[in-house]
C-alpha cells in the first residue's frame, strides 16, 4: 500500500508541474485515497466473513454422512 501512496503522490507531483495548479494534484490524491478506503474496506469486509465462517464451522459438529459403510451383499 505504500507503493500505491508514492505512486500516487509521484502522479500528483507530475499534475502539479503541468501549470501549478494545486486542484490537479489534490484530485490524484483523493482518487488514490479512494481506491486504498475502497481497499481496505473489502480487506476487512473479507476478513470478517472468515472469521464468521471459522466460529460457525467450529460450533457445529460435522453432519452424519449418508453413505453407508458396510458392505452390500
Amino acid at each position: 500500500m505504500a507503493g500505491i501512496v508514492v505512486w500516487g503522490a509521484f502522479h500528483a507531483l507530475g499534475a502539479w508541474t503541468l501549470n501549478h495548479d494545486v486542484r490537479r494534484p489534490l484530485i490524484v490524491l483523493a482518487c488514490v485515497a479512494a481506491f486504498l478506503g475502497f481497499w481496505l474496506a473489502m480487506l476487512a469486509s473479507r476478513n470478517r466473513r472468515g472469521m464468521k465462517k471459522s466460529q460457525q464451522t467450529n460450533a457445529f459438529e460435522p453432519a452424519p454422512s449418508s453413505h453407508r459403510s458396510t458392505p452390500k451383499e
